[in-house]
């Protein structure tokens, strides 16, 4: 069997210079985020890493990057057809051959694919497939061992690997629960694995779940352009305050309002409609055309807002001007609110985070799962944003951990910053 090929770039140029001259000339990027630069070499060691973060902390650049410059086939294992599409039309404008092997219906170029692996030296660099072509295709394992035995098999990477945890694979798909079980054949190939935020027993999960556990570890979290507030309401007044809301804070910019059901979402939808915001209806009862449509009107500023299901709108959105997300619920947990509020403000911008609080959720602090959701909108006077951090338990938090970026002060902390300039 051929040799690693990470091994055939341990040896590359990877001092920060250059890696940075190739990150602005591939990617026109000027700049590497936070670990992103670690993670990258950590990868061209041939290690195994786990990446935890928020959403737009740019955990895909470091598997692309690497992926540009290895020997071989990297392959990514991602949970939705639409997320496949999106990076292989992103990375088709950069230059960087990426194709994919999904189910009939959305690929009629699988078998040019195969034929373009089986090349002696494949310029395809990145190869995506979902979880169930992992699971149920012959042909694509067998072209990866292929791969494999000619040391053309750079790396896997998980993407959306939450997904895998228990708490999280109910509300998915089964077949994403238990990718270890195709990988194992594939001994010694390295892996990279990206999480959004999850709790340290959760990411101890997901590890063991790929049998990865002496993976290296990075984590980035604190989006500080985001501001955190909860807002009391009442069944019967919940959509005239969100219209007001939308009205008083962003009545012309995008949004997301995140409903509990489905009929949740086509009623928001009608009511802003009818108060004269442009509102699309987005769940898994929509056709699929409909959904597209949906979003790429919303992605093309000529819906203003989708009212949706957590559960059907959140993998691979893209759209940096989100100026809110608003929950007209009590999200199922902390790690949910937290990973569905890093939808807004991608492009750095204020954006705030509205979690309405309704009269009938104080039922949830009798509710295991629940009652940490709860006990965060009931508590008046801590950091919102430190409560979400030390519930992550993302290293030792400061109590005023939002006080440095003014603009996006929490609810909490606004009352504590006028008393100190007051006595100040």
């Amino acid at each position: 069997m051929a040799g690693n090929p990470a091994d055939q770039v341990r040896d590359f140029d990877r001092s920060p210079e250059n890696l940075k001259a190739i990150l602005r000339k591939t990617f026109h990027l000027k700049e590497f985020r936070d670990n992103q630069l670690e993670a990258i070499n950590a990868t061209f060691e041939g290690k195994d890493v786990f990446l935890v973060g928020d959403n737009g902390a740019g955990e895909s650049l470091c598997y692309q990057l690497p992926a540009c410059l290895s020997h071989g086939v990297t392959v990514v294992i991602s949970p939705t057809i639409s997320l496949i599409l999106d990076q292989i039309q992103e990375l088709t404008k950069l230059g960087i051959v990426a194709r994919k092997i999904l189910a009939a219906k959305f690929d009629r170029d699988a078998n040019g694919t195969y034929q373009q692996l089986s090349e002696m030296d494949p310029k395809i660099k990145l190869l995506y497939v979902t979880p169930e072509k992992v699971r149920t295709s012959r042909p694509l394992i067998v072209a990866l061992q292929d791969l494999l035995g000619r040391g053309l098999l750079a790396r896997f990477v998980i993407d959306e690997a939450q997904c895998i945890s228990e708490s999280d694979i109910k509300h998915f798909r089964k077949a994403f629960g238990k990718p270890n079980k195709q990988l194992k054949d594939f001994p010694g190939v390295p892996m990279i694995a990206l999480s959004g935020p999850v709790r340290k027993s959760t990411q101890k999960e997901i590890l063991n779940q790929l049998h990865k556990t002496n993976s290296q570890l990075f984590m980035y979290f604190n989006q500080r352009n985001l501001k955190y507030a909860v807002l009391t309401t009442t069944t019967e007044s919940l959509e005239t305050d969100c219209i007001t809301w939308i009205k008083e804070h962003y009545p012309h910019d995008s949004g997301i309002v995140y409903c509990e059901r489905r009929d949740d979402c086509d009623n928001m939808a009608d009511s802003l409609n009818e108060a004269g915001l442009k509102a699309c209806s987005y769940h898994a009862g929509n056709r699929i055309a409909y959904r597209e449509s949906a979003q790429s009107k919303w992605n093309g500023n000529e819906c203003q807002v989708i009212c949706a299901t957590a559960q059907s709108f959140g993998f691979g959105i893209d759209k940096p001007d989100v100026r809110y997300v608003i929950h007209t619920f009590l999200p199922e947990t902390m790690e949910n609110y937290y990973r569905e509020t890093g939808r807004a403000g991608r492009d750095g911008n204020l954006s705030h985070c509205i979690l309405f609080y309704l009269n009938r959720d104080g039922g949830s602090l009798f509710n295991a799962k629940k009652r940490p959701i709860a006990e965060y909108c009931q508590n008046k006077e801590k950091c919102r944003r430190k409560q979400l951090l030390d519930y992550i338990r993302w290293g030792d938090i400061e109590a005023n951990v939002c006080l440095p970026n003014s603009e996006a002060i929490c609810d909490n902390c606004v009352g504590d910053n006028a008393a100190a300039a007051a006595t100040g």
